[in-house]
């Protein structure tokens, strides 16, 4: 496949990675990944020269435009792989893997995964209400485990309210239109044959895209850590002889796409590389149309999200408390390193601190 490229200006202010290492930092592992997941289904189609289609992804786009679906299954599988941590070019490849069901009409979703597909984060979104599991929120609150939040106003229905499959965005062009656009949009595309995906015969096409638009979504989400060490993969490297930095290649964004002779995309690759670092989702479509039935999680095992930050603000200041007694017993340089300490460990700013 060939290589994508990004003119100078084209995502002022952005150093790729560095956004997507910011949103790591400031949003957690899992909800980060979520959220590069969002910013690569969802990357608008730029304006640029689009390269001629395949003459059987012509005929297969005619098909996928006339595909109109309510519900699906899909399973799903993110991986974020670097080089180099802190310096001693170590890698390092996180991989979160799962599964779910979303339905347009009502809008409801869930899905189920987590680091190496174990079920440590489940979702379920019904409407604008979204439930998420969080064990730490059952230690803080004494049993509840479940999360309610609103989904922002702003964020797109589509087939799927939990914003995981955000290419699958209904349009002229059928429940599909979306990735439709991105595969007609594409700087180069080849086709590769055929091949079994999910024990169905599909036509596999590969294509490069304008990473452009992915890079300006990561700048409007990404934010610079409050503390120098908020995100571990925003520390410095380990100092030694400095050698001349080689230029970085240009960022890259591919997309390989799997079609079965009925026109569904079986299976959606997104792959996204700069600066030595790869971001890759996958999504497969397991079945279309298909009856959904999400319910919400028990109220008494339910907490709302405001009460639940009120109550970790008010642990957190009795920890601080109890932490800045004990710095008391200390003088000059320990004591203000011991308060600093303190303050870091809370997780509560200075401005809101107790005043012991």
């Amino acid at each position: 496949m060939r290589r994508g490229q990004v003119r100078d200006g084209d995502c002022e202010g952005v150093r790729g990675m560095g956004g997507v290492w910011r949103l790591v930092g400031s949003k957690g592992r899992g909800a980060a990944l979520l959220a590069l997941t969002a910013a690569l289904l969802s990357a608008a189609t730029p304006a640029r020269a689009a390269a001629p289609l395949p003459p059987d992804l012509v005929a297969l786009e005619q098909q996928m435009a006339q595909l109109q679906a309510n519900s699906e299954r899909f399973s799903f599988q993110e991986e974020v792989a670097f080089g180099g941590l802190f310096g001693q070019g170590i890698p390092l490849v996180l991989i979160v893997a799962g599964e779910g069901e979303a339905s347009d009409s009502p809008p409801e979703s869930t899905a189920t995964g987590g680091l190496l597909g174990l079920p440590e984060e489940k979702i379920r979104t019904i409407g604008d209400t979204v439930y998420s599991y969080r064990r730490q929120a059952a230690e803080i609150d004494g049993g509840r485990p479940w999360v309610r939040s609103q989904r922002p106003a702003k964020e797109a229905t589509g087939l799927d309210p939990g914003g995981l499959l955000e290419s699958d965005q209904a349009g002229q062009q059928g429940t599909f239109s979306k990735l439709i656009e991105e595969l007609n949009g594409a700087l180069s595309i080849e086709e590769s044959g055929p091949v079994t995906v999910d024990d169905q015969r599909v036509v596999e096409f590969d294509a490069t895209l304008d990473p452009a638009p992915f890079l300006a979504q990561l700048k409007s989400q990404s934010k610079e850590p409050e503390h120098p060490l908020s995100s571990p993969l925003e520390a410095s490297p380990v100092s030694g002889p400095k050698t001349p930095a080689k230029p970085a290649p240009p960022p890259t964004l591919e997309l390989e796409v799997f079609i079965a002779p009925n026109g569904l995309p079986v299976r959606a690759r997104f792959t996204f590389g700069d600066e030595g670092a790869t971001i890759a989702v996958r999504v497969d479509t397991l079945a279309i149309n298909i009856p959904v039935n999400v319910t919400p999680p028990p109220a008494k095992q339910t907490i709302d999200e405001a009460q639940l930050k009120q109550i970790e603000r008010r642990r957190a200041a009795r920890e601080l408390e109890h932490a800045l007694r004990a710095c008391r017993r200390l003088h000059g340089k320990r004591a203000t390193e011991c308060r600093a300490v303190a303050h870091v460990r809370s997780r509560v700013p200075s401005s809101e601190a107790s005043p012991l």
